[in-house]
């Protein structure tokens, strides 16, 4: 896979992952606020749980993203040369 196809699938799968976290945000938002208005459902934590899973799998693929862009901004850094400071 070369890496312009890296970069897309792992933006892709960043993008996903995004949105999961966001509507799993705003399902606990929305209990949130139908407590505050004297619901009694409060946000389980099971929705915690699959929003910090989703937050940490976009973690994951803005990380893998960031080594792809690197790779592109420094080609030719040899192993023992180290990155400008912008890239670190």
């Amino acid at each position: 896979m070369d890496k312009k196809d890296a970069l897309l699938r792992s933006m892709v799968e960043l993008k996903s992952a995004h949105d999961k976290a966001s509507k799993e945000l705003a399902d606990i938002l929305t209990a949130a606020a139908k407590i505050m208005k004297g619901g009694d459902d409060l946000p389980t934590i099971s929705q915690l749980r699959r929003y910090k899973k989703a937050l940490a799998a976009a973690k994951l693929h803005a990380s893998q993203s960031e080594m792809i862009l690197v790779e592109y901004a420094v080609p030719n850094l040899s192993p023992d040369q180290t990155p400008p400071q912008y890239l670190q």
